[in-house]
């Protein structure tokens, strides 16, 4: 049987159309742009973006994989805003994505970890 989940993927939606609310209306109308460009000039993928906020907002709300809500709450404890802490941790998850979909590999549970453990020490 498999685990209840403690987050929906609709849930975990709405809080990343909450922390983004300059992207709701666009979204919900179905006009949200391929790219945009932020206010430091990059280029960014609204959709990815969001993506990257349910991603990291179900792995919280699970602890999954496990040790991730010890993780985030350590950058609360230096520092990090709610939001700042989902922009870390979605770096390296989204690279995760990336090398799972170049190698045809699964997901490495322990690089993850430790590329999120890198992040807190770099902000000791």
């Amino acid at each position: 049987m498999a685990e209840e989940e403690l987050l929906g993927e609709a849930e975990a939606w709405q809080i990343a159309l909450k922390d983004h609310p300059e992207f709701r209306q666009a979204f919900e109308d179905g006009t949200l742009p391929e790219e945009i460009v932020d206010e430091t000039g990059n280029v960014v993928n609204p959709h990815l973006h969001l993506t990257a906020h349910v991603i990291i907002e179900r792995q919280l709300a699970g602890d999954s994989p496990k040790g991730v809500a010890t993780i985030a709450r350590e950058l609360e404890e230096l520092g990090l805003s709610r939001h700042e802490i989902r922009h870390e941790m979605a770096r390296p998850a989204t690279g995760q994505i990336w090398y799972m979909l170049k190698e045809k590999c699964q997901f490495d549970e322990k690089r993850y970890l430790d590329e999120l453990r890198e992040i807190v020490e770099s902000f000791r």
